[in-house]
């Protein structure tokens, strides 16, 4: 098509036009064809799922390590790829499929107490890679707690990936398991209970039977005065026992029941595993409502005693540091006073049980302050403070006197003396307010004294706790440049109480008595803590500081008192927070007259205090009912969660409210407000069964009126405390008449603890409304692991039948182990777009279209033209030469004439040869010299005729007088030539 427009190239230009023109067309077309590289894989990839359950004896696992391992060392091509996945509760992959893996390295961190194949399956299918053919090898016991592994092979069929299993056997002959203990999960007092214990034994043997009731034994079998428990013999199979237990006082009663075999030769007789031996069950005996009163002394809780006693409340003391150590026996009392109780007396693990007790539960708090409460014992910070309708630290608007704290840390020499000193540390932190100031001091391996984080406010605690993180803890060799440090920042300190704390062994040097003397004359007082001393004069000397300075000193000597550190250390910075405690002259609090059922039929003139611990007022629904001076909340209460909570900022014995304690209200005020705080009573007629559901429970409701019909239209809702964790949520859905039911998570082994508030709509009541609350507690004494006697090879061969797999036993020769088999495998093809390579040449050979058609070349006369520029080079460096040497001889000849000397010929010679050079150089240009003499009137005369330059000099030659008019008429002239010019043009 264009060829005419060739028809002035020449021949051979006009076919290579053609050819690149065609050669344009076509890679542009190739680039809208979209065109790829194709790429068929060669590799397959084995990705390993190995069950790391605690079902699998260890000894099978390490033979799937040397299976794997063997078969690798035989495999002869090397870019086979192979992975590993681990599977117990959770899965974890331990190496990415890869040619580098040469042995397979297990190290499962998760749960063991449970096996999940299908998440092992799908993780392994998620990990496997694009670009090779892949298989899994699944090596297990098939006893698949969760379930599901079959909806994964599914998914893996649908991929084309087949899975190989191991089937890992094994069949327990000799075992025993107590599957079951059952007891109901509510009851009444007085009533009796029939405890059920199921066990379950693959063939006849014999042993002993004990059942616990909150941790004391029953005696089963009173014929026997030697023991407690009760001999059975089990035969193959299942057998139930019964055993009548009288529900004696109220609360949790906690059941357990343990088997133990008779021994014969130092082995069990007919049991293998021991973790299958045991149960537990939880029943909540309803009663009376029962508080319990937690002081530090009986005579500081006699006032709230007796008047719990006149209002016939229930009520038990107990001492703040005996507070129950499980939820389960908190949740035997309905409510939980606490009188002027300080932090450091709850772990942190009993603060958590408060809240949730509260939060999670339903149960009541009351916190009465005193001196050791609220922010001024330390609960700043604490987990319980969230639970409180006041907040513990006052804002920044209230002027308060702030405490200063200095720590002296040199714990290195205690075992793991690093973690304790930081976690000491960062106790005490936390239990200072944000205002306060607090700084920490330490030895470090450079062998300097120093601040690590200068005394400062608090604030969120962030800077302070990331330098005691950096803390080095050096041995310190000497007091004294440490007590002279905390004493220059303690003087300087604007604060209320300035106290240091020093942790140490007591090996460095004492300070000396002026140091000490300083400290006492600035009011800073010193609490030393010993830890672990190489001696027991080191302790002395420690004990001699702080008795000194007016401080307390501590003594931790065992492993086991280390625990304690923590709170010594919350106990000592509470002595810099007694600026939060206001005391006076006694007031009347204001009562603010708000809607409250807990101040009702209470008079608007209350007696007066004379102190209280200041904090402040938190946003949300909490409801102050009675202030102090500037607005400080004395009483306060909320609803937190399932329960309720009560604060009363001032004490409840003689120190601040003396004239509270012999007001006659005394007895109603605290009636109301601890009845308000009480968990509902439950209901006689709620009944709670339970029924486990591997890893779910199904929780049933059975509930009944006060009439016995059917309880219809209830809204029952409530919390699931987790053991070791937190609460979920529980809302129960009603299935048919009278009966609720909820599925909830029981994947732990442990206890779990529902409580559920319930309210249904009842003609029969004063409001219209039945009100109440019911518990239930879940066990799971051991996990399904320990129930399982022998392996499901069944299913494995269901999931390698499914997907086109192999059964691999772990007999299976050498030469058959070809983990890497290439039998109907799906070798994935890879492709590779490469238009764009397409197009950018395309392009480019478009220009060079362009050139060949519009740029005429013509290498001939290229070549002529280089060769004459050569030439031409040639010439002008000859005629320089020839008028070089033309100039010197004329220049010698002159001055022979004139009879100059050989020196003046040789001297005119060398300059004859610089102007001819020059002459040469810019033979038609004029030079610099030539420009600057023609400026000055200067003319050059003598070049032409080949000698040298004379300059002379130019005379100016005066111009004649012009007339008037002949300017203007040789312009005229002027312009008449030109257009003369202009028209023969």
């Amino acid at each position: 098509m264009g060829m005419r427009s060739l028809s002035g190239l020449g021949t051979k230009t006009r076919w290579a036009a053609l050819a690149v023109r065609v050669l344009v067309i076509t890679l542009l077309a190739g680039a809208m064809a979209e065109p790829q590289l194709r790429r068929t894989a060669e590799d397959v990839a084995v990705t390993v799922v190995v069950d790391a359950s605690e079902s699998v004896p260890a000894s099978m696992q390490s033979a799937v390590d040397r299976f794997v391992e063997e078969a690798i060392e035989q495999n002869k091509r090397r870019e086979d790829r192979i992975g590993l996945v681990t599977a117990a509760r959770g899965a974890f992959v331990q190496a990415l499929p890869t040619q580098l893996n040469r042995s397979l390295e297990r190290n499962h961190t998760g749960e063991l107490d449970g096996t999940d194949l299908a998440a092992a399956a799908r993780l392994a299918l998620a990990v496997m890679p694009k670009d090779a053919a892949n298989r899994l090898l699944l090596a297990s016991d098939g006893n698949d707690t969760v379930g599901g592994l079959l909806e994964a092979a599914q998914a893996a069929k649908a991929l084309g990936v087949p899975i190989d299993v191991i089937p890992l056997r094994y069949r327990y002959d000799s075992e025993v398991i107590l599957d079951q203990l059952v007891a109901p999960p509510t009851a009444r007092q007085g009533e009796t209970l029939n405890v059920r214990v199921v066990l379950q034994a693959t063939r006849p043997s014999s042993g002993r039977l004990s059942l616990l009731l909150n941790g004391e034994p029953i005696d089963l079998d009173p014929a026997d005065d030697s023991s407690l428990a009760k001999a059975i013999e089990l035969p193959a199979g299942q057998r139930t026992i019964l055993i009548p237990v009288t529900a004696v006082v109220s609360g949790a009663q906690r059941f357990e029941a343990i088997f133990e075999p008779d021994i014969a030769g130092g082995r069990a007789i007919g049991d293998t595993v021991a973790e299958n031996n045991k149960g537990m069950a939880v029943t909540f005996v309803s009663g009376e409502g029962k508080v319990l009163v937690l002081a530090d002394s009986p005579e500081e809780a006699e006032p709230i005693m007796t008047a719990l006693q006149r209002a016939r409340i229930n009520a038990q003391y107990m001492h703040g540091e005996r507070m129950p150590q499980s939820l389960e026996d908190l949740n035997t009392y309905d409510a939980i006073v606490m009188l002027n109780q300080p932090a450091f007396s709850y772990s942190e693990i009993q603060q958590e049980y408060l809240r949730q007790y509260v939060h999670d539960t339903g149960g009541g708090l009351v916190m009465i302050g005193g001196p050791n409460a609220f922010g001024a014992g330390g609960w700043i910070g604490s987990p319980l403070e969230d639970a409180l309708p006041i907040r513990l630290d006052p804002p920044q608007k209230r002027q308060m006197p702030r405490g200063a704290l200095a720590l002296v840390m040199h714990s290195i020499e205690m075992p793991e003396g690093v973690y304790y000193g930081k976690k000491t540390a960062e106790a005490a932190v936390n239990a200072l307010s944000r205002l306060d100031l607090a700084g920490v001091i330490e030895y470090s391996w450079n062998g300097k004294t120093e601040w690590v984080h200068p005394l400062g406010p608090v604030g969120d605690g962030t800077a302070i706790k990331r330098s005691i993180n950096s803390l080095q803890f050096g041995d310190m060799p000497d007091f004294a440049p440490s007590f002279q440090l905390a004493l220059a920042g303690l003087k300087k300190a604007e604060a209320g109480q300035r106290h240091m704390i020093i942790i140490s062994d007591g090996d460095p040097s004492m300070p000396p008595a002026s140091l000490l003397d300083e400290f006492r004359q600035a009011r800073i007082t010193v609490s030393t803590v010993g830890v672990f001393p190489h001696s027991g004069g080191d302790l002395s000397r420690m004990e001699h500081i702080a008795d000194y300075t007016g401080g307390r000193h501590y003594e931790v000597t065992t492993q086991a008192g280390l625990a304690t550190l923590p709170k010594i250390f919350v106990k000592e910075a509470q002595t810099v927070r007694r600026s939060l405690i206001w005391e006076g002259p006694p007031f009347s609090p204001s009562v603010l007259g708000v809607a409250s059922e807990a101040m009702r039929g209470i008079p608007s003139q209350v007696p007066g205090i004379g102190g209280y611990v200041v904090t402040a007022e938190r946003e949300g629904l909490s409801l102050v009912t009675m202030k102090g001076k500037e607005g400080d909340p004395i009483l306060a209460q909320w609803q937190h969660g399932l329960g309720k909570v009560v604060c009363f900022t001032s004490d409840a014995s003689t120190r601040w409210a003396r004239q509270w304690v012999s007001w006659p209200m005394f007895t109603t005020f605290w009636e109301q407000h601890i009845r308000w705080a009480m968990r509902p009573g439950g209901s006689a007629n709620i009944r709670v069964v339970t029924d486990s559901q591997g890893d779910n429970t199904l929780v049933t409701v059975e509930a009944l009126d006060a009439a016995g019909e059917r309880l219809n239209f209830a809204n029952f809702t409530g919390r699931l405390v987790q053991p070791g964790s937190e609460g979920i949520d529980v809302t129960l859905q009603q299935t048919g008449p009278g009966r609720y039911q909820a599925i909830v998570p029981t994947d732990k082994a442990g206890s779990y603890v529902l409580s559920l508030r319930y309210a249904a709509p009842d003609p029969s009541t004063a409001d219209g409304i039945l009100e109440g609350s019911v518990q239930a507690a879940i066990v799971r004494p051991f996990a399904d692991e320990y129930r399982t006697l022998e392996d499901n090879s069944a299913l494995l061969v269901q999931v390698a039948e499914m997907t086109g797999g192999r059964v691999l036993p772990l007999t299976t020769p050498l030469e058959q182990r070809t983990l890497w088999d290439r039998t109907n495998l799906d070798f994935p093809v890879a492709t590779r777009s490469v238009w764009m390579w397409f197009a950018a040449i395309g392009i480019g050979m478009f220009l060079i279209d362009v050139g060949v058609r519009r740029v005429r070349i013509d290498p001939a006369a290229i070549a002529r033209g280089t060769m004459a520029l050569f030439r031409r080079g040639e010439a002008t460096k000859t005629q320089s030469i020839d008028a070089l040497k033309g100039a010197r001889e004329q220049a010698r000849e002159r001055l022979a004439a004139r009879g100059a000397s050989p020196a003046d010929l040789k001297a005119a010679a060398k300059q004859a040869e610089r102007q001819a050079a020059a002459v040469a150089k810019t033979k038609f240009e004029a030079s610099d010299d030539e420009l600057k003499a023609a400026k000055g009137g200067i003319k050059v005369v003598g070049a032409e005729s080949g000698g040298p330059p004379i300059i002379e000099k130019k005379t100016e030659e005066k111009k004649p007088e012009q007339k008037p008019g002949e300017g203007l008429g040789r312009l005229m002239q002027a312009k008449k030539k030109a257009r003369d010019g202009m028209g023969e043009d």
